[in-house]
């Protein structure tokens, strides 16, 4: 039923008309809940106020799918400035880029160049590049720009893994194996946003959960440290449980949650003395990142109803 509800939602989001109109209106419907501003200067105000409540930031600057080089380019400098602002802050620059938005659907090479840019200026910074997972079409790619950044100095540099793909428990193995030191291996698990085949994607939620909590506990044996990608608090309990009945270190594991979802949720997580880390998007092309967080969750949806009527 969620799958529907997902695919329902992206289907009406990706229709020109209404896109036009979401755009159009976006603050009124409720985008600036979940995007803290245009760009990290703008932002500054709110990634300030969630360090002070014990919350970690990692900014992403939206973007995705750019159609030219010129714009792959320009996108990779507006990330490489939000390093630099984050860095004048005073907040050690943890970003996150999607692959498509630097060049991967045009062109690897250039992918790969502007993400190990990124990278190193990251942490040369005190920082780290995240590198975010997008749809099936993508993963072998974005596997590669990885595996291809550790190869070029930026070891700190981290994945993500979609827990609701099939193929998701070999990429694991495949990353871990890669990795220049699986005990320094970070990833984030998340359960998967994007509207695929039914064949390429586990049906129902039990399903994603399980297979979430295989993937998290498969990287914990490896050595990994887990970035636990949810808001799900049944998945959030079972890791926690995993983390401590493994005696595994604390700094294995940490809770990331969105910008604008279940505030009161991080804050408990945080003042429970777990790693708590906020995903703040910023920038103008909030509209595919919006879309998604709709579709997530029925709730969501219900903070753009209250936006048109109220």
């Amino acid at each position: 039923m969620l799958n529907l509800y997902r695919r329902a939602v992206l289907g009406v989001a990706g229709f020109a008309p209404v896109a036009g109109v979401a755009k159009r209106y976006g603050p009124r419907l409720g985008a600036r809940r979940f995007v803290a501003g245009d760009d990290a200067a703008e932002a500054l105000d709110a990634l300030v106020e969630l360090r002070s409540s014990g919350r970690e930031v990692i900014v992403d600057v939206l973007g995705e799918y750019v159609a030219t080089a010129d714009a792959a380019r320009a996108m990779a400098a507006e990330v490489a400035v939000t390093i630099e602002t984050l860095t004048r802050a005073g907040i050690a620059p943890v970003v996150s880029v999607k692959p498509t938005q630097v060049g991967l659907a045009l062109d690897r090479d250039l992918a790969a160049e502007h993400v190990l840019q990124l990278a190193l200026d990251a942490e040369a910074a005190g920082g780290s590049l995240a590198l975010d997972m997008e749809d099936v079409r993508y993963v072998d790619g974005t596997l590669e720009l990885l595996t291809r950044t550790w190869a070029g100095g930026a070891a700190r540099t981290s994945g993500v893994l979609q827990a609701y793909l099939h193929r998701t428990p070999g990429d694991l193995e495949a990353l871990i194996a890669a990795a220049p030191d699986p005990r320094a291996l970070q990833v984030r698990i998340v359960k998967g946003a994007y509207a695929e085949r039914p064949d390429l994607v586990h049906g129902d939620m039990r399903a994603i959960r399980r297979a979430f909590v295989a993937l998290s506990e498969r990287a914990w044996r490896a050595g990994a440290q887990v970035n636990v990608a949810t808001h799900d608090e049944r998945l959030i309990l079972e890791t926690a449980a995993f983390v401590r009945g493994a005696n595994l270190s604390a700094d294995k594991l940490e809770f990331q949650l969105l910008y604008g979802v279940k505030p009161g949720l991080q804050r408990t997580l945080a003042e429970a003395g777990h790693a708590v880390r906020i995903y703040v998007p910023i920038g103008r092309d909030w509209y595919g990142y919006f879309s998604r967080r709709l579709a997530e969750r029925p709730a969501n949806l219900a903070v753009v109803l209250r936006g048109l009527v109220g």
